[in-house]
């Protein structure tokens, strides 16, 4: 079985007409060119049938505009019933009303989505300011029993549309508080795996699982052997961030990379596979 863990759908509404949705600005800083696709849940399930993928997970975008979050999340429940599952779905809460953080995950949680995320803080960037949102977020998904997607970037290197500064002390001082939670760190968690090779952390971060998503723009293949060997296996998800970057572009470096049969098949979608159960998800 092969499950991608982080990809990116719209509406219909906001495919067709994004100029319209450019007053929030964290929405205009990644799509107001229009090289950057967007793509709605039936242009997903294509493709996934084209790649021979079984099931992938749609995650949340982080709109400043709660209207924006409520509009997504309805449409993304939507999409997982017109799937028949295929697609799962993580939905979205603006990060900037922190009276609204359990409100709004509580209502994530009433509409049947598999957790919450992708959170990202492209504005100001992931720092001290920002842990006192995060540690909230944190604790109302403990409470709804929700795993959580966060938007990590690696915090040296080249810049690119969307890379905010990153703390990965701040990060993980959060993530500290909160070691039963089931967290995705997207895109390799912004290098925090490497961390892992210190056994605190590593005994911190037994929860945590780091996603494969932006790879080949960010780094050599080999990164998805020394991260299995620092990480084990049973914490990497494959994630492709499509439409960003086709598919097979990740499964064959996998392929190539990870000698280990049973450590692919966890990486493919085992993992994922685990995760999705234990929200007693019907797939």
């Amino acid at each position: 079985m092969i499950i991608d863990f982080h990809t990116h759908i719209f509406s219909p509404s906001v495919k067709n007409y994004r100029t319209e949705y450019f007053q929030d600005s964290t929405f205009s800083i990644l799509y107001s060119h229009e090289k950057s696709r967007i793509i709605d849940h039936n242009d997903l399930i294509k493709a996934i049938d084209n790649a021979n993928i079984d099931y992938a997970v749609a995650m949340g975008f982080p709109w400043e505009k709660a209207d924006y979050c409520d509009e997504q999340n309805e449409y993304l429940k939507d999409a997982m019933s017109s799937s028949n599952n295929r697609i799962q779905a993580f939905g979205s809460l603006p990060v900037n009303d922190q009276s609204s953080i359990e409100r709004n995950i509580k209502k994530i949680k009433d509409l049947g989505l598999a957790g919450i995320g992708e959170i990202a803080f492209y504005e100001g960037g992931l720092d001290k300011s920002e842990s006192d949102i995060l540690n909230l977020i944190c604790s109302a998904a403990m409470k709804y029993s929700l795993p959580l997607c966060l938007h990590l970037n690696e915090p040296v290197g080249h810049i690119y549309k969307g890379k905010h500064r990153t703390s990965l002390n701040i990060t993980y001082s959060v993530l500290q508080n909160f070691p039963d939670l089931t967290v995705i760190l997207a895109h390799w968690g912004g290098g925090l795996l490497f961390y892992e090779l210190m056994k605190e952390v590593k005994n911190s971060l037994k929860n945590i699982y780091y996603d494969t998503a932006a790879s080949p723009f960010l780094y050599d293949d080999k990164i998805y052997k020394i991260a299995a060997d620092i990480t084990g296996a049973d914490k990497i998800l494959l994630g492709t961030d499509f439409p960003l970057i086709n598919f097979n572009r990740y499964i064959d470096a996998i392929n190539n990379s990870i000698e280990s049969e049973t450590d692919r098949k966890a990486i493919m979608g085992g993992n994922a596979l685990k995760i999705l159960k234990a929200l007693s998800v019907q797939l």
